[in-house]
């Protein structure tokens, strides 16, 4: 049999160079590819093919009686073949997977085997055992573990069986051997080996499930502790009143309709206080409970407590109020006509109820109630240690619910910009320092302060002309931070007396009278009133505008402000700790509007004009266009504003 093995840059490269070295035609032979050529990038040839060619015979022939040797792979084993007298040695190509080693070198590509196959060593890849991976993990609350499974494949390597031939390819064979799925016992064991003994569910674990290549099961459940129910009080008489804030439709006058309690109302509630049941983590380990926190309904005169002390009922007829936790029913001063230069100013402990107005000039002031306004509050002053409700207009007056709860917010909330201020020049001195040279400590700070810290002197000088008005109605400790407040950074500061020890004394100090300041002004006091102008409205709690319009006004509320069908137009709103919700916010003539949160809160507003400042604890935003739809508020203390659909600002 005439045959022909060579190589070329491509399969018909070397199939046309066989031919001719045969002087033959194609159809005369059979082709045999023993490896096909690998290219580099642009095309350049990396190795050749290599084919093989033989002449096809007239008639059959037995190949054992050629003069050339043989060479063949039988059940993965090398066999081979002497070639006679005159013929040539058979040839090996090795598969690039393979390591051989012929006559002790090592050999790539092919090999002639001239001196038989005794010396010859084929070297296999590793063979990989197949394997099961698992692993448990239990989340950090100790109650749900869960296994998590992998399965690799093994594999066994071997050569492929070749036909007899003068030249033979050495192919690698791959025998893929799956790993067998582990028992439920055997995982059992794993999972209690990691400490998990409660709760134990294995019944998930199937051998459908453990087909699976991969996967991940729960197979242990604590027990989910049961937290205690705190006891809670539920102010009834709260509720007679109660609306959804966010509603459009709102009748005022059936909602605010002046109204009393009689004897024997019940006033508030009690929940009492439930244990919780403690539970078990999945290592067995028990999960304690809280105690659950009791309350106690406070009673003030005109209140009284039934035996069990969960009902508060009112000893007397009268108006109910909340006086920081002290239920009371006060008495009522009930005036059936408007407040005018005929009644002059009123000054009443208790509650007051003005079926009329409240004309120019004259004072209304209840030392220990609310006060109910049936008309409008025009070119007047109302101050309430309660509630001020209002059934039309506020114009041209100042309106101020809460008594000594509004100086302490107006102070708490000075405290806590001022507060954040030296921290921030807590931040600058240290950045400056670590970057810079370094310089005497006393003089650098002052030269921030003059420098780079305008709104803190400022801040402290607003501090300082409302303190001097309201000195007398607190204690020692705020008259002390002021007192240094103003040695150090007042308009007669010394030079040179500041330090950071003292600055985070200070900011210390700030921050717990703060803090003291808020508690202690905990009355909710609201103001509502139907429209605003040219006034001035101060609450401890929120103030409702339930009309459409606020125009060229100021506005400060301890816990929110409310106008949902109106426009706030020109002026400013300050709240300390709560939500700004307004349908318009300033004007499309771009009357300057400030809204500003002290602490934290949202403030949402269907339209909002341009020059409309927004500010939340310190962080600013100023609209230079219209927007729509705003939503603004702080996300991971950063201040986010969301307008028009999109995010204007923040993270």
């Amino acid at each position: 049999m005439k045959e022909w093995v060579g190589r070329g840059a491509s399969i018909e490269e070397a199939i046309a160079k066989g031919l001719q070295e045969l002087s033959t035609t194609r159809e005369n032979v059979d082709i045999q590819i023993f490896e096909q050529p690998k290219r580099r990038l642009l095309g350049i040839a990396k190795t050749d093919a290599v084919v093989r060619l033989i002449v096809k015979a007239n008639e059959p022939q037995d190949i054992d009686t050629q003069l050339d040797g043989m060479v063949w792979v039988e059940d993965g084993q090398v066999r081979y073949k002497a070639p006679a007298e005159g013929g040539l040695a058979p040839r090996l190509y090795i598969d690039k997977q393979l390591i051989v080693i012929y006559q002790g070198k090592a050999v790539e590509k092919s090999v002639e085997l001239h001196s038989g196959i005794d010396d010859l060593i084929i070297i296999f890849p590793e063979n990989v055992d197949p394997s099961v991976h698992t692993d448990i993990s239990v989340d950090k609350d100790g109650l749900t573990a869960n296994l998590h499974w992998s399965y690799v494949d093994g594999i066994r390597y071997s050569l492929a069986d070749q036909p007899k031939g003068n030249a033979v390819q050495l192919r690698l064979k791959k025998q893929v051997i799956k790993p067998v799925p582990p028992s439920r016992e055997s995982l059992r064991e794993a999972i209690e080996h990691e400490g998990i003994k409660y709760g134990i569910d294995l019944e998930a674990i199937t051998p459908e499930a453990l087909k699976a290549p991969h996967g991940t099961i729960v197979v242990a459940r604590g027990k989910t502790p049961v937290p205690p129910q705190n006891a809670t009080i539920d102010y009834v008489f709260q509720k007679q009143h109660e609306v959804d804030p966010y509603s459009i439709k709102i009748d005022h006058y059936e909602v605010w309709g002046i109204s009393s309690i009689e004897e024997g109302a019940i006033l508030a509630t009690k929940t009492p206080a439930r244990a919780g049941t403690p539970g078990i983590d999945v290592y067995g380990n028990p999960i304690s409970v809280p105690q659950p926190r009791d309350l106690a309904i406070k009673c003030g005169k005109g209140v009284k407590l039934s035996e069990d002390g969960l009902t508060a009922i009112a000893a007397a007829p009268g108006l109910p109020h909340l006086s920081g936790n002290t239920l009371e029913v006060l008495p009522i001063l009930e005036l059936k006509s408007d407040a005018d230069i005929s009644t002059g100013n009123i000054t009443f402990d208790g509650a007051i109820i003005i079926h009329g107005s409240v004309l120019e000039n004259v004072k209304v002031e209840s030392l220990s109630g609310n006060v109910q306004v049936g008309g409008l509050v025009s070119g007047a002053v109302i101050h309430s240690q309660g509630s001020i409700l209002v059934n039309k207009n506020v114009v041209s007056s100042m309106l101020q619910a809460g008594g000594m709860s509004i100086v302490q917010l107006k102070i708490a909330g000075m405290l806590h910009n001022i507060g954040e201020q030296l921290r921030k020049l807590e931040r600058a001195y240290r950045t400056v320092t670590k970057h810079g040279p370094e310089l005497q400590e006393a003089a650098l700070l002052t030269n921030l302060v003059e420098l780079k810290f305008p709104k803190l002197l400022g801040e402290i000088n607003i501090l300082g002309d409302y303190f001097s008005d309201v000195a007398h109605l607190l204690g020692p400790d705020i008259h002390e931070i002021v007192a240094r407040l103003m040695v150090h950074f007042g308009p007669k500061r010394g030079p040179n007396t500041l330090s950071l020890s003292m600055i985070d004394e200070l900011a210390k100090m700030l921050e717990a009278e703060e803090e003291i300041l808020a508690v202690s002004a905990n009355n909710n006091a609201d103001i509502r009133a139907r429209y605003l102008q040219n006034s001035r409205l101060e609450a401890s709690g929120s103030v409702i505008i339930e009309g459409q319009g606020a125009y060229y006004s100021s506005v400060i509320a301890g816990k929110g402000f409310q106008m949902e069908r109106g426009v706030f137009r020109g002026g400013d709103i300050t709240v300390n700790n709560g939500n700004i919700v307004a349908k318009e916010l300033g004007g499309p003539t771009g009357v300057s509007t400030h809204v500003n949160i002290v602490s934290n809160g949202h403030i949402k507003s269907d339209l909002v004009h341009s020059n409309v400042t927004i500010d939340i604890a310190q962080q600013r935003y100023r609209f230079d266009y219209q927007a729509t739809k705003v939503r603004a508020f702080l996300s991971d203390g950063i201040l986010t504003i969301h307008a028009d659909g999109a995010k204007l600002i923040g993270d």
